[in-house]
């Protein structure tokens, strides 16, 4: 089994924590950081669930 993660919140993006996964089965799974009130630039914008969901909602299945 494996899975590439790249980071999308790379300098011009509007996420500073975005992030797309890549399975082996070639599913595609993006995920965003919460966002942060005090530095906007260093938190996600809440478009997709944050990592730490996607590991628990893993788990289920």
């Amino acid at each position: 089994m494996e899975c590439t993660v790249s980071w999308t919140g790379g300098a011009g993006t509007r996420s500073g924590m975005g992030f797309v996964a890549e399975t082996g089965s070639g599913h595609v799974l993006t995920m965003d950081g919460a966002p942060d009130a005090a530095n906007p630039a260093n938190g996600g914008q809440n478009l997709a669930p944050r990592p730490m969901e996607t590991v628990l909602a893993g788990t289920g299945g």
